[in-house]
């Protein structure tokens, strides 16, 4: 089996499974999962992992969509930046190419954040993110495009979340439009 279409496979096992793991639990296991794909060659097929000029230079494609998990691949444009933002809801990031800088952050009481670690990550590193502690931003530092698979527990399109400014500030909901490929 393609290596991609095994690791759906295990997500709908692990997802639907009668006995599901608790939401960090999952989010860990997957991330384990995720880190045997990525470290594979082209673990997505290559369409997956360009920008477009149609869309302002991102690169945002669902790989797979269901009712218990979306997996999607992500190319970061040379230098972008997604300030500080939320998931709601668990999820594993892995680094299929490049290197990109993560950072984690803490609410403060005044619905503003702060940093309080700090992540450069090569290809093969995974993050995962459980819903309390799912505040990050990420920073494509390198003069070339970075790729990632993202896995969350739900459908990221149209669901709100909450961004903040580089700095930390000015907390505003926001949901994320559609994939370039649906």
């Amino acid at each position: 089996m393609e290596p991609l279409h095994q690791f759906i496979h295990d997500l709908r096992e692990l997802t639907t499974a009668k006995e599901r793991l608790p939401e960090d639990a999952l989010a860990t296991t997957v991330g384990e999962l995720l880190a045997e794909l990525v470290t594979r060659p082209s673990p997505i097929p290559a369409e997956f992992t360009v920008r477009s000029a149609l869309h302002g230079g991102r690169g945002r494609y669902i790989l797979h969509r269901s009712p218990t998990f979306t997996i999607s691949s992500i190319v970061w444009a040379p230098g972008e930046i997604a300030p500080p933002h939320t998931h709601e809801t668990w999820g594993a990031i892995g680094l299929i190419s490049n290197r990109i800088e993560e950072r984690r952050y803490e609410l403060n009481g005044d619905d503003t954040v702060r940093p309080v670690e700090h992540h450069r990550h090569d290809r093969g590193a995974v993050s995962v993110l459980i819903p309390d502690d799912d505040i990050h931003s990420m920073h494509n530092l390198t003069d070339t495009e970075t790729v990632e698979i993202h896995v969350y527990g739900k459908d990221l399109t149209g669901l709100v979340r909450r961004r903040w400014t580089v700095e930390g500030q000015d907390m505003r909901e926001f949901s994320s439009g559609k994939y370039m490929n649906c």
